[in-house]
């Protein structure tokens, strides 16, 4: 279906760029793109976006959002037919020892900002594996700052979500020693307030010895361990 798209029964247009995409694809992927396909009714779907419009007869969404870049509602179609990041993402595993580029965290944000907006949890998850994997790797990513403040300003999580903020914030606190290192730290501290406090709640709480048990090896010396 992917290499089949120039008879595809749905297009997304955004900015000059044209998406043909299979309506059967939209529905597999997005409750909120399907019924806007299904209704011809954006505004029963998402109300927050008041610029998109609809034209029923046509099969088409046109004005994906006035600040949806193009190159990035690109990515997101890939997910739709792939179920993956596309090569652009530079996304690798982790225990790839060859030589590769790391991905770009910005690039990784803006597809976020999308997916939250749309709804789509599978490329969310895609995103905050990539972003984990990126940080366990380099925490002192040169794009971290200017990644985290796409995440910070853009998105909503709440506090019982675990999203890409509370990704971000984790992976900082188990490199926290490394990271209070890098020069970073300091301007990610003062910068982003609510990252601050993520990552402090993230930091592992020492466990509170039982009486007569062991700080080293935990063995309980009431028991005769």
């Amino acid at each position: 279906m992917w290499k089949e798209r120039d008879h595809a029964d749905f297009e997304i247009c955004c900015g000059d760029e044209k998406f043909k995409v299979h309506i059967a694809i939209l529905r597999a992927n997005s409750d909120v793109l399907a019924k806007t396909c299904d209704d011809h009714s954006f505004e029963e779907a998402q109300s927050s976006v008041s610029e998109l419009e609809v034209h029923p007869y046509k099969g088409e969404i046109d004005n994906l959002g006035d600040e949806d870049d193009p190159e990035v509602v690109g990515e997101m179609i890939h997910y739709f037919y792939h179920l993956d990041l596309s090569p652009k993402a530079g996304v690798v595993s982790p225990w790839d020892t060859e030589p590769h580029a790391e991905p770009s965290l910005v690039y990784l944000a803006r597809i976020y900002v999308l997916a939250e907006k749309w709804f789509i949890e599978g490329l969310k998850a895609k995103v905050i594996s990539a972003f984990k994997e990126s940080l366990w790797r380099q925490i002192s990513h040169p794009e971290l700052i200017e990644a985290c403040l796409i995440i910070y300003k853009k998105t909503t999580e709440p506090a019982d979500e675990r999203g890409l903020k509370a990704a971000v914030a984790k992976s900082l606190a188990n490199g926290l020693e490394d990271f209070n290192k890098c020069k970073q730290f300091e301007e990610l501290r003062q910068e982003f307030l609510e990252l601050a406090v993520r990552v402090l709640k993230e930091i592992p709480k020492p466990r509170a010895l039982c009486p007569g048990e062991c700080s080293h090896c935990g063995r309980g010396a009431q028991l005769g361990w």
